[in-house]
């Protein structure tokens, strides 16, 4: 929440934040050209979109991407609960540093080449592309593919647990509801949680996960590259098994703790190049697989640019369409519905992730070279 006082008077006052600057007065809050009156409003400037509310005397945004300061009990009302909670938690993203805050993390590359499903899918054979790369995953019959933020969250919470005891056989907790919280994850037990009569019942978070870990670890994962001079195929099943044990309730412990194996391939794919990540900032984005995958993306591309030297890259929406659009028909239409879906995601990491930098080209998106979201140790800064 940035929150800028423009002074009792009725004159302007600018202040500088970041791209944009405001100026305002009890009345009228004005960015980069943009009026905003007193009902909150969207303000599109040069690809930034942002919210202004003015309120006695102060020129507020509060946008998903410039995030700093304290939100009144009176400023709540203005945002949902669930708003308010996404911008308390990027306030402390923001101000702490993933390794003070205890909360550096890791994920598996295969994550940033190419995208899981975002909601359930027939069959059991799936493929995505990316450039010379084709992610093709098979599932175990009746299991059904992987799909949604719990295996995204699940791979993270391996590959961090990989890099950080160098063992392949992981316990995943005393309980599967304290699994899920460590996740960011609320936790519901049987069937029929808040369900209406004569509604069908959903299940709870602790069978969807047991789902998911189920699928995961009963699929294989294959990834086909291609590339001028060298073709490779690296076989990528997650696990060697698993022994999951749970309640059908929230309640007490079981008696004997969840134990996953991962399988020796993917244990060393995750060693030669794990992906760092800031675990609140993917449990802050957990709500959307898209977002999930854009973050990761985003933070590993940037690092590989920086590191490499490289210079702004240009991608093609048909290619991002390919590599994240798991939802999206291809065709004109469903275009358009990819790129609405891909920058609310995009919006949403921004408020996580400020310094990541997209701009629209119209028939493409530029990757602007920035400072990989787990800075080195050596480049990491601390708000003041």
């Amino acid at each position: 929440m940035i929150v800028r006082d423009c002074g009792a008077d009725m004159g302007y006052h600018d202040v500088q934040c970041l791209s944009h600057t405001f100026r305002g007065n009890d009345s009228a809050c004005v960015a980069n050209g943009f009026e905003c009156s007193d009902i909150p409003r969207e303000c599109d400037t040069s690809h930034h979109r942002s919210m202004f509310r003015v309120e006695h005397g102060r020129c507020v945004l509060y946008g998903k991407y410039h995030i700093q300061i304290t939100m009144t009990d009176r400023r709540r009302r203005c945002l949902s609960s669930s708003d308010a909670r996404f911008i308390e938690k990027a306030l402390a993203i923001q101000d702490v540093d993933p390794r003070d805050a205890r909360s550096l993390g890791y994920t598996a590359r295969i994550l940033t080449i190419a995208t899981l499903p975002h909601r359930a899918q027939p069959g059991d054979h799936y493929e995505r592309t990316n450039g010379g790369y084709r992610l093709i995953v098979q599932a175990m019959p009746g299991a059904g593919l992987p799909f949604g933020s719990y295996p995204r969250l699940l791979l993270s919470w391996l590959s961090t647990e990989i890099v950080r005891t160098r063992r392949r056989e992981l316990e995943l907790g005393p309980s599967m509801a304290q699994f899920l919280k460590s996740l960011g994850l609320h936790t519901s037990g049987g069937r029929g949680c808040g369900a209406s009569a004569g509604k069908p019942h959903s299940a709870g978070t602790i069978i969807r996960m047991r789902r998911q870990i189920v699928s995961l670890f009963g699929s294989r994962f294959i990834l086909h590259n291609i590339a001028r001079r060298h073709e490779g195929v690296e076989l990528l099943p997650i696990g060697d098994g698993v022994e999951l044990w749970w309640n059908a309730e929230v309640g007490p412990s079981p008696v004997f703790p969840s134990v996953i194996r991962v399988s020796e391939p993917f244990y060393e794919h995750v060693l030669r190049g794990p992906v760092p990540v800031d675990m609140r900032a993917l449990r802050a984005i957990k709500r959307s697989p898209l977002a999930l995958d854009m973050y990761t993306w985003l933070t590993h591309r940037n690092f590989v640019m920086r590191n490499g030297g490289r210079a702004a890259t240009k991608i093609a929406w048909s290619a991002l369409q390919m590599q994240f659009g798991a939802d999206y028909p291809l065709d004109s239409r469903g275009r358009a519905d990819f790129k609405k879906a891909f920058y609310l995601a995009y919006r949403r990491v921004k408020a996580v992730y400020p310094a990541a930098s997209l701009r629209d080209e119209g028939d493409a998106v530029t990757l602007v070279p920035s400072m990989p979201h787990v800075r080195p140790r050596r480049c990491s800064t601390h708000s003041q």
